[in-house]
Order: structure tokens, then sequence, then C-alpha cells
């Protein structure tokens, strides 16, 4: 049985800086369940030769290129991806931002979800994808690497497998369709201008023509978000959106917002991101092993993270601790009588180092409890407040 074939459209404008990135990314996908294609649309970048470096890097790299003759705008540039697609017979098309990196099997865990019955567009999931971003403190200080991508997938993929979560509105910044939907509700409507909004319209178009839009929780595609939209001067660095769009869409779809909030309200997405990061802890943990830090001021020893680290106030009183690794946080429960056996059930293991910082009843009662040797750190308070 012949593979299915997807064209893999990555729309630019301008980004010098992180664009290369995403194509190189996009060129290394694991090609076992699908051909894919990759074609870079380059909506007239302005940046002096940038866009004849830009050809000449697509070409070397083994990438398609098209550059519009003049500004079309990203919903114009998303649809000529998605006429291309549907011209040249291609069995899915996927439309992503160019300030993303993939994780090299993203395509597979994609295809498992598109392929369900009535899926009309598969959104990937991201730290940057509107109101189903998976919280992190700082992405761009602690995920964007080739490496943590590719390790975020496979934990995220291990658990979720192919997982379809419906939403209200799919987002671009990595989206697959079927051709044939494409084919069935159309492309994205000119009338948003410049970009922003266009997906959510499309979405909800595909929505009355009985398709499902769904989530693939089973996947992580890194978003440094906005690059492009920043460089067109689409928003400014506090803006998220573009207000005469919203307003089309209030009012094409007026009950669109209560639907989203219904969405919200119904703890689907909480209970997904608690699992999420549950999943990426004890993954991490099994393979990094963890730190326990108990102390009131527990020290960045870790800046970068790279660790998981348990923090447990000294006192006894509190019944939660907080796991960190790499900018995810969440907070797990124990029974502060057994404070040890608590972590070591959640983890399945023993900490690797106990750094003990403050005094008190978890602080004292942690020496029996785990066969790692307790450090007794003394933190140097502040000169300065």
């Amino acid at each position: 049985m012949a593979k299915p074939r997807i064209l893999h459209c990555i729309t630019v404008y301008n980004g010098r800086d992180f664009v290369p990135a995403a194509i190189n990314s996009a060129l290394r996908l694991d090609r076992s369940d699908a051909d894919i294609d990759v074609l870079v649309l380059d909506d007239a970048s302005p940046e002096p030769g940038w866009s004849e470096e830009l050809a000449v890097f697509c070409r070397t790299q083994g990438a398609k290129y098209y550059r519009s003759p003049r500004n079309l705008g990203i919903p114009r540039n998303v649809s000529l991806g998605m006429l291309a697609a549907t011209r040249h017979s291609y069995d899915y098309v996927v439309i992503s931002n160019s300030d993303v990196l993939y994780p090299s099997k993203l395509m597979s865990a994609m295809l498992e979800v598109a392929a369900q019955p009535g899926v009309g567009s598969v959104t990937a999931w991201s730290n940057n994808v509107s109101i189903y971003s998976l919280p992190n403190i700082d992405p761009n200080k602690y995920l964007k690497n080739q490496e943590v991508v590719d390790w975020l997938h496979a934990s995220l993929n291990g658990f979720f497998g192919n997982a379809a979560m419906d939403i209200p509105a799919g987002i671009s910044f990595c989206i697959m369709i079927p051709t044939k939907v494409v084919q069935d509700v159309g492309i994205m409507d000119p009338c948003f201008g410049r970009g922003y909004c266009e997906e959510t319209d499309w979405s909800l178009r595909s929505l009355v023509a009985g398709y499902r839009v769904c989530l693939a929780p089973g996947t992580f595609v890194f978003h440094q978000g906005r690059g492009s939209n920043l460089e067109a001067g689409l928003v400014s660095m506090n803006a998220t959106t573009v207000p005469a769009n919203e307003a089309i869409i209030d009012l094409r779809y007026p009950q669109f917002r209560q639907q989203v909030d219904a969405f919200i309200y119904s703890g689907i997405l909480a209970r997904a991101h608690a699992d999420a990061l549950s999943c990426v802890m004890r993954d991490a943990v099994q393979q990094y092993g963890y730190i326990l830090d108990v102390g009131w001021i527990a020290r960045a020893l870790d800046r970068e993270e790279k660790n998981v680290r348990v923090c447990l106030s000294p006192d006894g009183y509190s019944n939660r601790a907080q796991v960190s690794f790499r900018g995810f946080r969440i907070d797990i429960p124990f029974d502060p009588s057994d404070a040890g056996g608590s972590i070591r059930k959640y983890f399945e293991r023993d900490p690797t180092i106990i750094n003990v910082f403050d005094r008190g009843l978890h602080a004292d009662s942690l020496g029996g409890a785990f066969a790692t040797e307790p450090k007794h750190v003394h933190v140097n308070y502040p000169v300065r407040i």
C-alpha cells in the first residue's frame, strides 16, 4: 500500500534569525509512514537580500521554494499551500509557521489522529498554541532545542498515543488537513487581510460541514510565537490578535466565545495539562533521576533545569510539593505524615540528591526515609533586599 503524500508548507515573511532552523527541522522529519515534501512560501519578504538567500538555502537543503510577486498576507499565502496540495494530488497539507521546531516523529503521530472518523483538521500541541498551550515559564529558554523537542514529543506520545481532543477551533501554527476536506470546505477567507483569525473562521466552517476539529495531545512542536507577525508589523510585542478580525468572527459566529468558555470550564483541557505535566516529570525522572530540595529558600542550583527538582517545605504542614523541569511546573500531593514514602511512590524511585536548606519536621524525617544521605546546605541570605 502506498504511503500517504504530505505537502508540508512553511509560511515565511522575513525571519532570517529563525526560518532556517524551522526548515532544517522540517527536512529531518521521519518519512517512515509518509512521503513528505517541504514547500517554503515566501510572502514577498521585504528584508534586502533575504528572499534570494532563502531561495538558495532551500535549493541546497532540498526544500521547494516559492516567492509571491507581491505581499499577499497570511490568509492568501496559506491558501497557496492548500491549493498546491490539492492541485498536485497530495493526501494531506500541513500549514505551519516559520518560528517552530518539529519532532522527527511528528507526521506519524498526526496521521494517526487525522485518519480517525470525521476528522477535518489536527492541530499539534505546543508551548504556544492559544488556549491549548502547555504551560511553561520560559519556553524560548528551556525548550528551544531540537533534542528537547524530540524528547517531549516522545514522552507525550507515549502517554496520549493517537488521542484526538475535540476543540473549538484549530491553530495554523502547525495544522494538518486532509486535502479532501480542503476541496469540500474551501481555502482561507481573504477578508482577514494580512492575518489573524482566518484559521478560526476556516475551522468553524469545517464544523458546519460536519468535520471534527482536533488537537493531538500526543504531539509536541516548539513554537517561538508571533515571529513573522512581529516582523510584518501585524502585532506589537504586547498584542496577541487583531481586533478588526476578532470582530468578523463575532459577527459571523456569535456563539463562538461561549463555546470556547464552555470548553475551558469543562475541565478537559485542565485534565490534559495535568496529565501531560505528570507524564513529562515521571519520564524525566526515569531518565535523569531527581533532586529533592527541602527548605524555604531552595537556591537555584540548576539554572538550566536539566534535572527534575522536587521542592518540599520543611515545616510538615504543607501536603503538596512543587516539581520543576525545563520550565514546566506541577504540584504533587503527598501524605505529610510520610513525605518520603509518598514522593517515592509517586516517582517509583529514591532521589539522587537530597538538599536540606532549613530545619523542620520534613527535614528531620527524610534521613530515615531514603537511602540517599541528605546534604545540609547553608544558604547565604541576600545582603540587599
